[in-house]
């Protein structure tokens, strides 16, 4: 579990985790500290068995480090503001004795149009499950050890870190499998200022698959300052466009200084 200055939610998420269904000898806890300046890691150290700094950088590299510091043979990864039904753990065991893979609904505590839309949005995902692919988002995702290993594990970004995992598996054949009970319950922070949410994740989508800059996956501008104009700096098409819109906004301020 990756954290940054989270005192404000984690207690509740590690809650959560310790009163599982599954013994708690049979499962660890480990926390990969981003640098928090607030009580985070003290909170942590109450529940977990391991609070460690982290050391690749990117959210993608934080749930790396939390893998190589891990002792299981399965690795579940989650975010810092989410909980979970009693069962989760137990669900997760029963799917990758079956499969090498899992995931399951990412529900927001705190419903409302924007949480609707984004959940909406996710799904358009899931008819590639009959190819096999499953966008298994990190907040809920599950992996055998060896498996995870075998595909790479996390790259070193932090926007689409989760998308990129997806993909590493599809493209090592994993057989993996969405489980609507392996359920977690996530906040809703995501969801509050949505349209620059989806422009940062196209603008992730284009420099993953179009530009391939993966630089701009890990130093990208965060959710409160990305505008439109950054997805179109991204690409020529897009240059040529914003420069067009700029001639246009200069051209009509100058005809009403007229």
């Amino acid at each position: 579990m990756p954290a940054l200055n989270e005192e404000a939610q984690i207690e509740e998420t590690l809650r959560s985790l310790t009163s599982q269904t599954q013994k708690r000898n049979e499962y660890e806890i480990v926390v990969v500290d981003g640098g928090s300046t607030d009580g985070t890691c003290n909170i942590a150290k109450r529940y977990t068995d391991k609070v460690i700094v982290q050391t690749h950088p990117g959210i993608g590299g934080a749930r790396k480090d939390g893998a190589e510091a891990a002792s299981g043979r399965i690795l579940a990864f989650t975010d810092a503001d989410t909980t979970f039904p009693p069962n989760w753990l137990d669900t997760i065991s029963e799917n990758l004795k079956v499969y090498e893979a899992s995931t399951g609904p990412v529900i927001f505590q705190n419903g409302n149009i924007k949480t609707a839309i984004l959940s909406t949005w996710r799904t358009l995902y899931r008819p590639l499950n009959l190819l096999n692919f499953y966008y298994i988002i990190g907040s809920n995702m599950a992996v055998r050890t060896k498996t995870y290993w075998r595909a790479g594990g996390h790259s070193d970004v932090s926007l689409l870190d989760d998308y990129d995992l997806s993909v590493k598996l599809f493209r090592k054949g994993t057989w993996s499998c969405y489980d609507s009970r392996q359920e977690v319950y996530t906040s809703s922070r995501r969801a509050h200022k949505l349209l620059t949410y989806g422009i940062t994740v196209a603008y992730g989508h284009y420099n993953y698959m179009i530009a391939k800059d993966y630089d701009k996956l890990l130093n990208y501008p965060k959710v409160e300052n990305m505008m439109i104009k950054d997805v179109l700096t991204g690409s020529k098409w897009g240059k040529n466009a914003l420069t067009m819109m700029t001639s246009v906004q200069t051209t009509l301020q100058e005809t009403m200084k007229r």
